[in-house]
């Protein structure tokens, strides 16, 4: 499951505590002239997430380690989604199953069997797509004990930029990039029962997360959960089966 980005001495208070002001680009690694740093699109900016998180519909605490990043979503530590990158992509990877208890989730077999974006994307409408074939997750109602199940046929795209506003404590227009996540797809990749969309900004990270539903060949909003207020603290995540 992010927005972040003297005359008067207010002012300047109002901004020590939520640095709203739009940065470049943290470049995360080299990418070709014209596409996007998806890492740096999807987590928040390094000075601000140690002692920085973003909220809305519930927290969300970001940490970023080698090959793997967490959006932490309560302050004791879980629920959380893991996603981990590499040079080629950004993988889906964990999310809880059991809201309240941390040592259930539902992770994707092989790990890297769910390429949500490519590292370095190209924008447009669509930009960078990736048809997925393999979609097997394992459900785990413990550490020990899993059922193993797939989405079909998914496909992903990078939407975008589009210039939007999220409101909150960082209302303001902001340049945004939308990961389309479509599964539960026939063979043809169409007809795809299930969407989630992505908003990600360069400073925040996700803001806005949404899930779709297709009902008489038309997607219906069924779930939605923004992110665009800025508090102060830190939240380490809580995994006991790993």
């Amino acid at each position: 499951m992010k927005i972040r980005l003297s005359i008067l001495a207010v002012a300047a208070a109002i901004f020590a505590l939520f640095p709203l002001t739009p940065a470049l680009a943290e470049q995360t690694i080299s990418c070709p002239a014209g596409e996007y740093d998806m890492l740096d699109w999807m987590t928040l900016d390094s000075d601000l997430r140690g002692s920085h998180f973003m909220t809305g519909n519930n927290p969300e605490y970001t940490l970023v380690m080698p090959g793997k990043f967490y959006y932490t979503k309560g302050p004791s530590g879980f629920p959380w989604d893991v996603n981990l990158f590499d040079n080629s992509y950004i993988y889906l990877w964990i999310t809880e199953y059991n809201w309240n208890d941390p040592h259930t989730y539902k992770k994707f077999t092989y790990n890297t069997n769910m390429p949500i974006a490519p590292r370095c994307a190209k924008g447009g409408f669509p930009g960078s797509s990736i048809k997925v074939s393999n979609t097997w997750y394992d459900v785990h109602t413990d550490c020990g004990h899993y059922k193993r199940q797939n989405l079909g046929y998914a496909i992903n795209e990078v939407w975008g930029p589009y210039n939007m506003n999220f409101g909150g404590s960082i209302n303001q227009t902001l340049p945004t990039l939308v990961i389309s996540y479509r599964y539960n797809c026939d063979s043809s990749y169409s007809n795809c029962v299930d969407k989630e969309a992505y908003y990600l900004t360069r400073r925040y990270g996700m803001v806005q997360w949404s899930h779709f539903s297709l009902k008489n060949g038309e997607y219906q909003l069924a779930q939605v959960a923004t992110f665009n207020r800025m508090g102060n603290g830190s939240a380490n995540p809580s995994f006991p089966c790993f």
